[in-house]
Order: C-alpha cells, then structure tokens, then sequence
C-alpha cells in the first residue's frame, strides 16, 4: 500500500506543461499517432482507482535535454519506502530511410531487470550505480538493442535517433 506521502512526492516530479511538442519534429508526431495517441506523450502520473490492495503507479517523464536520468532515478527512490519493484522503460524513436517509428515501452521488458527489486539501501545503491553510468545516447543504445533482441526489427537499416518518453511502473511488494 503506498503511502500519502509517497504518492504526493512521486506527484510532484511531475511538470504538467511537459507535451510532445517538447521533445518531437512535425514528422516523429506524425509517426507517434500512427501507434500511440500523441496525448499521451506528456509527463503524467496515473494512480489506477480499482479498490484491489496491490497497485502499480505509472509515472512517465518526457525525455527533454534538462532530465537527468541519475537524479530523476534518485528521486523516485527518496520519495518510496520499500519493499517495492519499480521497472524502468524507455520509448524512443529510430530511423529506417530516413522514415521515423516510434517504439513505445512496455512494463514486461524493463531496462532495470536486474535491479528492478528494491528492498533497501543496497538495492538502492544497485539501481543508483546502474543508472549513473548510463547517458542519454548510451540508453538510447542500450533500449533499441534490447528492442532488436528480443523483438528484431523486419529490415536492417534501423538506427536509435531519439529517446522521447521515461516510464516508472511502481508497484509495492
């Protein structure tokens, strides 16, 4: 069960003026709305309002050049109490011929798999130490390889070129 406290925390990480047109071209708008609803690449926080004891918050942060993976890391895990599992995920954009696709995140492929599991300091340190060493290109590497791994690609000639969203799937253990 979360805490008043740490919803309010989680709510606060949120910049509600934070849209599309913050992070995308005419263009990789265009390719988003062929997917996804293009309203829904915005920072948002959604709370499920089912009544069962075990709930996963979903907090999406927009990719802008001023977001810190590290510290925006740091701030989730100040703002929880632990035992909880919080997967990380990232949307992004690639290139095939000059023609942009959107690659949305999803909870079952986490980047964080290893690390996903937070029961206290040492798995805080984990997670921290994880996601210091990532930079943005590095992630953007790191999600479009996972995403040709584990789902390849039908043609060769894809390239990583933008990462657009951030998704924190938070649910208490």
């Amino acid at each position: 069960m979360f805490l008043p406290r740490e919803m309010k925390k989680l709510a606060l990480l949120i910049d509600n003026s934070a849209n599309a047109d913050n992070v995308l071209e005419e263009n990789e708008k265009d390719a988003v709305k062929k997917t996804t609803n293009i309203n829904r690449i915005r920072d948002q926080f959604i709370v499920p309002k089912h009544s069962r004891p075990n709930k996963t918050l979903l907090l999406v942060k927009l990719f802008t050049f001023k977001l810190n993976f590290y510290e925006l890391i740091s701030q989730i895990l100040s703002s929880l109490f632990p035992v909880y599992e919080l997967r990380i995920g990232c949307s992004f954009i690639m290139i095939n011929a000059g023609i942009p696709s959107y690659v949305y995140a999803i909870p079952a492929r986490p980047i964080n798999d290893e690390c996903r599991i937070i029961r206290g300091e040492e798995d805080e340190k984990t997670l921290l130490s994880f996601a210091k060493n990532l930079s943005a290109t590095d992630l953007l590497k790191h999600v479009f390889n996972q995403r040709n791994t584990t789902n390849p690609f039908e043609k060769s000639g894809y390239r990583p070129e933008k990462l657009v969203c951030l998704s924190f799937w938070i649910t208490k253990v």
